[in-house]
C-alpha cells in the first residue's frame, strides 16, 4: 500500500471520537500523517491540542482571510506562542480571496496576509496560502515579504501563475477538484512540476468523486493522488513517492 500524507485538512471542528474515526479511517487507506489546518485564532489552539494527543498530525496556525473580521487586536501576540509550538509546522491558513463582495474587505485581509508573512520570516516557517482569484496578487506579495517557503492550496489559478509559482520555488497543492467531471484542473495537474507538488482534501470541504457532496475526510486524499498519477501517467507508488518527499522538504519534516 502506498504511503500519502493530507497537505491540509481543517480538523479542529470535531470532536474526539469524530478525530479517532477520521484518523483510523485515514490509516487504514494508508494515510499516514495530516496537517490539520486552523483559520482562527481559537482553532489555532484547538489544533496544538489535537497534534500532542494524535502523532499522525502536524498542525498550521493562522488566522484565514475569511475570519480576519473577527480577530482581536492582539491576534499576533495570541497567536506567536503557539506557532512557537515545534508541533505547528506552518503558518496558516492565511491570504487573500475577493471572489465574493460578502467576504471581509481585501485590504484588512491584505493586511493581515502581510503580517503571516512577517511572521513565517521570523520564525523561518512555510506559508500556507489561500490566493483563490488573486493568485498572482498573493505570489506577489509572497515574493516582495521575501518569503522563503509557501504552499499555495487548494489551487485552482491559470497555469501562467502556477509556473511563475513554481519559478519562486513555491509548492502548489492540488485538491478533489482534480476529480471532478471536466475539471479544469486536469492540465494543471499534468504540467505542474512534479518535485513542487502536494495533494490535500481540504477537508471537510471538495469530496472528491465519487464522493462529491459529502462531507471531506482525509482518508480520500488518496483519490486525488491516484487521479493525479492517472493523469501523469505515473505508476501509483512512485507518484506518491515523490509528493512524499515534497512534503518533506515543504515543511522541513520526515
Amino acid at each position: 500500500m502506498s504511503h500519502w500524507t493530507d497537505s491540509h485538512a481543517h480538523l479542529h471542528n470535531c470532536d474526539d471520537a469524530a478525530l479517532s474515526a477520521a484518523l483510523a479511517s485515514a490509516q487504514a487507506n494508508g494515510v499516514h500523517r495530516i496537517l490539520n489546518v486552523a483559520t482562527s485564532l481559537s482553532s489555532s489552539k484547538t489544533v496544538v491540542g489535537q497534534c500532542a494527543a494524535n502523532p499522525c498530525l502536524m498542525g498550521a496556525a493562522g488566522i484565514s482571510p475569511f475570519d480576519v473580521s473577527d480577530a482581536p487586536p492582539s491576534w499576533e501576540d495570541e497567536l506567536s506562542p503557539v506557532l512557537a509550538d515545534p508541533r505547528v509546522v506552518a503558518v496558516g491558513e492565511t491570504g487573500i480571496d475577493a471572489t465574493n463582495p460578502s467576504y471581509p474587505n481585501i485590504s484588512l485581509q491584505i493586511e493581515f496576509f502581510k503580517k503571516h508573512l512577517a511572521l513565517a520570516g521570523r520564525l523561518d516557517k512555510p506559508v500556507i496560502v489561500h490566493s483563490r482569484g488573486c493568485e498572482k496578487q498573493a505570489l506577489d506579495l509572497c515574493v516582495s515579504s521575501h518569503v522563503r517557503r509557501a504552499v499555495f492550496h487548494c489551487y485552482t489559478g491559470d497555469a501562467a501563475t502556477l509556473k511563475a509559482i513554481a519559478d519562486a520555488g513555491y509548492f502548489v497543492s492540488l485538491s478533489g477538484i482534480v476529480t471532478f467531471a471536466k475539471s479544469p484542473l486536469v492540465s494543471l495537474a499534468a504540467c505542474a512540476p512534479l518535485d513542487l507538488l502536494l495533494i490535500e482534501t481540504d477537508t471537510p470541504y471538495l469530496a472528491p468523486a465519487p464522493h462529491r457532496g459529502k462531507p471531506n475526510r482525509p482518508a480520500w486524499v488518496v483519490l486525488v493522488g491516484r487521479r493525479i498519477a492517472e493523469i501523469r501517467k505515473m505508476d501509483e507508488e512512485e507518484f506518491a513517492a515523490a509528493v512524499e518527499r515534497n512534503f518533506d522538504r515543504a515543511f522541513r519534516v520526515g
